[in-house]
């Protein structure tokens, strides 16, 4: 595929810019008229560079005025032929001048020269121009043009420069050329058009390669076989299968009269290298009489080899892959594709995606995001049910300049499998509500005749009694906050509020209200920077900062608790820091601390359900986020909250 150090991106440009040399050529060949061949020029040059606008002025030495030959581009013209300067202070003058392209970047920032006023009206930003010369008189200026600042490459003003010296010898042949005479004679176009030129006689033989052609075919002219029927060449078709000699372009031009165009064929040079050309071939003749041909030659060997490499890797890839272009026409289907949509590559090539599957039209996520993939330019997925199937697809878009590639797969096995989970968990929580609200009355029994046997006998049983009945209330205690706890964690899904604006200081600042009592007592000192603004249910995120302050306050040692409240946006991510000075988390009970039931300090004194951090992981989940801890025993512990940033 030629130098590892080419991307795939720059191969693409430079075969499509080669592609684009080759038609122009092929028409300087065709046509008499100038204006019709720089019209077809400045329309191929502003659709590969991407530019709005590209025009051809024309040098006029009496007057030292340059004039709009030909404009391409919507809206009025760029070119008024009464405010272009020619002076080498102005951008047009100055590249009337230039022996190298001009590229400008920002207008606004250009030094060397001014933007005509023209420009400034239409919100030209940034230009790429060169100068065609005739002979060694300037003939004009070709110039592209973008309304967005962008800077153009080297290989983009080398491109440039290529259209330029074909339009060259193409317009000092005169308006009104003679296609025969010169074409076969005046060799001076077919020498500098960058692209592969011969001439070929009535009796087959190439008579004139241009310094292109030469390069491909393997030598001049004189090096090379005889006639263009040798077999020698053992020419290939597309498939890689040989081309016999009656079905060559030159051989079908002879024989029918009629011109070949942009047909793909292999040869084998002198080399042994097989090369694959783009041919146009034009007859060309005197008086019904067949004289000969010319042979536009295109080198497409590095486009056939990543063709290639596209094939082999499509092969390779498990996921369905279609190409679209911008009308969402199929152009590529791999096999999986194929497989997955039920429909052969032929059915689908040349038809759009909502013509083979209206349904999907009928899918506002599908819809929607193909539209603003092309739309954003930025890549975008979505889930569908393709009903006809009946399976769920899954689709990743990603959008280029010829249209839209995606990616997708069948995702039924594991759709299926979320709505059991789903539904499991629907039924566990159910479950876990049920079983924690029964357990509330048999619990309320049990600590209200623990309690009645304190009031009434409690004076007449024994001290180890007396601390057994103090366990046993305890444990009732406790049992009780865990139930609570319990029925708390099953409702966070099925009983939180819709999700709104939260402005977190608010939170931060009701929830500290709440331990108020408990801060004052343990003399703690509480500092908060500011927190941001972010989607979701503030009762489910008050209890996320009541948790964690208390355990700073429950688990602070000796030393009054000092914590610190912050946070920082980390790309689409708001991450908030809780750290204190306390007691710390061995590193091993890092993940076991936001377990239910799970408590890994049993200091005598120290209360807790041992729910309350596996409460702040499961709504922290349910707002799109994640908490952790990071710890060490003795040096207090700083929890991180993560939290979606915003999308309103």
């Amino acid at each position: 595929m030629g130098s590892s150090s080419v991307t795939g991106t720059e191969l693409e440009t430079r075969v499509h810019q080669q592609d684009v040399l080759s038609r122009i050529g092929s028409r300087a060949i065709e046509t008499d008229d100038p204006d019709r061949l720089l019209e077809h020029a400045t329309d191929a040059i502003r659709a590969s560079l991407n530019a709005e606008h590209c025009h051809a002025l024309e040098f006029h030495s009496d007057t030292g005025q340059l004039r709009s030959r030909v404009e391409t581009g919507p809206g009025p013209t760029l070119a008024d032929p009464t405010t272009l300067s020619t002076t080498p202070d102005s951008y047009v003058g100055y590249t009337l001048c230039a022996s190298e392209p001009v590229l400008v970047s920002e207008f606004e920032l250009e030094e060397r020269f001014s933007a005509p006023a023209s420009f400034v009206d239409r919100d030209i930003e940034s230009a790429l121009a060169v100068r065609i010369s005739s002979g060694s008189e300037p003939w004009g200026v070709l110039g592209a043009y973008a309304t967005e600042p962008r800077a153009f490459t080297d290989r983009d003003a080398r491109f440039l420069e290529n259209v330029a010296r074909l339009l060259e010898s193409a317009l000092a042949d005169g308006e009104s050329k003679s296609k025969r005479g010169g074409v076969l004679t005046d060799k001076r176009i077919l020498e500098t058009c960058p692209v592969g030129i011969t001439a070929i006689d009535a009796d087959g033989r190439i008579v004139f390669a241009n310094e292109y052609a030469a390069d491909a075919l393997g030598g001049p002219a004189s090096d090379l076989p005889g006639c263009v029927d040798e077999e020698s060449w053992r020419f290939a078709g597309p498939d890689g299968g040989a081309v016999s000699v009656s079905e060559l372009p030159y051989t079908r031009v002879k024989r029918t009269g009629e011109p070949v165009t942009d047909e793909l064929l292999g040869i084998t040079n002198d080399d042994g290298n097989r090369v694959w050309l783009s041919v146009d071939c034009l007859p060309v003749s005197d008086d019904d009489s067949f004289e000969g041909a010319i042979c536009a030659l295109t080198d497409v060997t590095d486009r056939k080899q990543l063709e290639g490499k596209l094939e082999e890797i499509l092969g390779r890839i498990d996921d369905a892959f279609c190409a679209f272009d911008e009308d969402l026409r199929y152009t590529l289907v791999n096999d999986r594709a194929e497989e997955l949509l039920d429909h052969s590559e032929d059915e689908l090539l040349g038809n759009t995606l909502w013509e083979m599957f209206p349904e999907a039209n009928d899918d506002l996520d599908v819809r929607e995001s193909f539209e603003t993939a092309i739309e954003t330019n930025e890549p975008t997925s979505y889930q569908h049910y393709h009903e006809p199937l009946g399976n769920w697809i899954e689709g990743n878009i990603y959008p280029s300049d010829s249209g839209v590639s995606v990616y997708f797969r069948d995702i039924t096995e594991r759709k299926e499998y979320q709505q059991r989970l789903e539904r499991s968990n629907e039924h566990l929580e159910q479950f876990a509500y049920a079983a924690s609200h029964d357990l509330q009355e048999p619990l309320r029994m049990v600590t209200s005749y623990l309690n009645l046997i304190d009031r009434r006998y409690g004076d007449e049983l024994a001290d180890d009694a007396q601390e057994f009945l103090a366990f046993a209330v305890d444990g009732a205690e406790r049992m009780r906050e865990m139930i609570d706890g319990l029925l708390e964690y099953s409702r966070v899904e099925t009983r939180g509020d819709s999700f709104d604006l939260v402005d977190l200081n608010d939170v931060f600042a009701d929830a500290r209200q709440d331990l108020m009592v408990q801060i004052e007592e343990t003399d703690a000192a509480i500092s908060v920077g500011s927190l941001p603004v972010i989607e979701g249910d503030g009762n489910q995120l008050r209890q996320v900062f009541q948790n964690l302050l208390s355990n700073a306050l429950e688990y602070s040692g000796e030393s009054p608790p000092r914590i610190d409240v912050s946070a920082t946006r980390d790309g689409d991510e708001w991450r908030l820091r809780v750290r204190d000075n306390g007691i710390g988390i061995e590193s091993t009970n890092e993940d076991r601390i936001f377990q239910v039931f799970q408590r890994v300090h049993d200091t005598e004194g120290e209360s807790g359900s041992g729910i309350g951090l596996a409460l702040c992981k499961r709504i922290v989940e349910r707002h799109g986020g994640w908490i952790d801890v990071d710890s060490e025993p003795g040096a207090g512990s700083v929890f991180t909250v993560a939290f979606p940033v915003a999308n309103r």
